[in-house]
């Protein structure tokens, strides 16, 4: 039985007006072979499966093509049934994955001098041009700056900032998009139909869905399908091969975030652990998600690439997550994305921001009363305690130490109302050093920063840390929270959550006011200012 091609390639285009979504390309590169305007040199940039090169061979077809009408290729000559069969030799296809060093690029400056032996033009096409060296691109530049008047060259490339800009000055750039949602849609179905197959146009979706602007990743999915239905196309048999759609996963993440529903999302995350999927892939579309629902919000529109399905569902969300909600959850995503990084596969950093988001922010509390000393005797009340005065004697002056943090002589009481601890406190302070040693693999920066810093309280599940200056404390705070909160929970067994708060050493002063309060309470450890 004879091999069936697959059907990403037994559909490739072989007219310019057969390529889905790049008609800003394709219509100027018409035009220009259409003039006799044609570049020595092209640059297509874009995403995996979107016809870059489908797009370079077309370029060949049409210089070479003596039949050409307005710059489209007949697809009947020699030159172009040559082509499409593979068997031009003045097509010259390098894969610069596997010949990206200076000997290929001086082979091919000496080769190039010589005439095309079948068509008009020798064209030149190097995918994924970015992987060569430094060394073969300095070759290549050479010719690209005196190329024999016969030679076209088209580089492709997945990664154009990585093209030096000596050479992308050289060409003409083409950015290639991601297909529309509805033109991988309208082309599946106009394969179908080709194929002499049916299929629910939910089914269709979802495929589209899953190849996120692919074209070719959309096609390949199509093939798997129809080979394991081995009859009519239905959702539920695009569900059970390729499982629910990245968009539908996102979807469900920001259902959770909209709900505050903690254990909606861990559950999700959960799910995609035991699936094998790439949680870092996930949350850069997620991060996608959030740019969808911004736009949703602030034009009331949902974008012109969703589907009605999607449009429908991000309308929906718009109304319960705000702009300040939505910008929160895009900076927190971010973080996750660099923390999963360094993770060595633990879920941990995305199952912390997802309880971090859930949770209400708090809100800024309001200035602390002034602290008065009471009438009353030292004897008259419980040793290590602080109580408000009734308005008798004259306030402590402003910067003055407000609060007690810890006191060498007894433990951290938690205040009136806090939430029970997830561990004790005295666990974590046993534990501080394991994780400093951590911190030090990193950094010995980081690592002299928390050395120097101190748990003091617990408040159900957060940590509450002491740092001795303000510049520590925002940094941790800030910038390092995420990568704290992963490290103590990996240590302690727990999930846990930070706030770094300022502490400072108790000041030598000559109030005489400070110095009662001193002489009452004993003096602290570390003083805690309440800010």
């Amino acid at each position: 039985m004879p091999e069936r091609a697959a059907i990403y390639r037994r559909y490739r285009p072989q007219t310019f007006s057969a390529i889905v979504g790049q008609e800003h390309v394709t219509r100027t590169l018409r035009n220009a072979i259409a003039n006799g305007q044609v570049a020595h040199a092209y640059l297509l940039s874009g995403v995996r499966g979107t016809g870059k090169t489908s797009i370079a061979r077309l370029i060949a077809k049409a210089v070479n093509c003596p039949n050409a009408k307005d710059g489209e290729p007949c697809d009947r000559c020699e030159s172009c049934i040559a082509i499409r069969e593979g068997r031009f030799l003045d097509l010259i296809e390098i894969d610069a994955a596997s010949n990206r060093g200076i000997d290929e690029m001086r082979d091919l400056r000496d080769k190039v001098r010589f005439a095309p032996s079948m068509g008009q033009y020798k064209v030149y096409v190097i995918d994924e041009a970015h992987q060569l060296t430094t060394e073969a691109f300095n070759a290549l530049l050479k010719t690209l700056e005196e190329p024999p008047p016969h030679a076209i060259f088209v580089l492709a490339t997945t990664e154009s900032g990585k093209i030096p800009a000596t050479i992308v000055s050289r060409t003409q750039r083409f950015d290639l998009r991601r297909i529309p949602h509805k033109g991988v849609v309208a082309q599946l179905a106009r394969i179908l139909e080709q194929e002499k197959v049916s299929g629910e146009s939910t089914a269709l979706e979802a495929i589209a869905r899953h190849a996120q602007g692919s074209l070719r990743d959309a096609e390949s999915m199509l093939d798997m399908v129809i080979a394991f239905a081995d009859g009519p196309i239905t959702l539920s048999e695009v569900n059970e091969l390729l499982g629910a759609s990245d968009w539908e996963e996102t979807a469900a993440l920001f259902d959770a975030l909209a709900a505050a529903d903690g254990a909606a999302g861990i559950t999700l995350v959960g799910r995609l652990v035991d699936d094998g999927r790439d949680l870092r892939l996930f949350v850069r579309r997620a991060i996608d998600h959030a740019r969808a629902l911004v736009l949703t919000v602030a034009t009331g529109r949902a974008p012109e690439t969703a589907s009605e399905q999607v449009a429908a569902k991000l309308r929906a969300q718009a109304k319960a997550l705000s702009l300040e909600q939505l910008a929160r959850i895009a900076k927190r995503l971010v973080e996750t994305e660099q923390n999963l990084r360094t993770s060595e596969g633990t879920p941990l950093p995305l199952e912390l921001a997802i309880l971090d988001l859930v949770t209400p922010r708090e809100k800024a509390a309001p200035p602390p009363e002034p602290i008065r000393r009471e009438p009353s005797t030292p004897q008259s009340r419980p040793h290590g305690m602080v109580t408000r005065a009734e308005p008798a004697q004259r306030e402590v002056p402003r910067g003055a130490v407000v609060a007690i943090a810890e006191r060498r002589s007894s433990p951290v009481v938690a205040s009136p109302g806090a939430r029970s601890p997830v561990v004790a406190l005295e666990t974590v302070k046993k534990a501080w050093g394991d994780l400093v040693e951590r911190a030090k693999e990193r950094s010995i920066g980081k690592a002299a920063q928390l050395a120097k810093a101190d748990p003091i309280a617990i408040d159900g599940t957060t940590i509450v840390i002491a740092f001795g200056d303000e510049f520590a404390r925002a940094l941790w705070q800030d910038k390092r929270r995420a990568e704290l909160e992963q490290d103590l929970s990996d240590i302690l067994s727990a999930v846990v959550r930070v706030k770094c708060v300022r502490q400072q050493v108790a000041p030598t002063t000559d109030d005489p006011m400070l110095r009662a309060f001193v002489d009452t309470l004993g003096r602290p450890d570390r003083i805690m200012e309440i800010e």
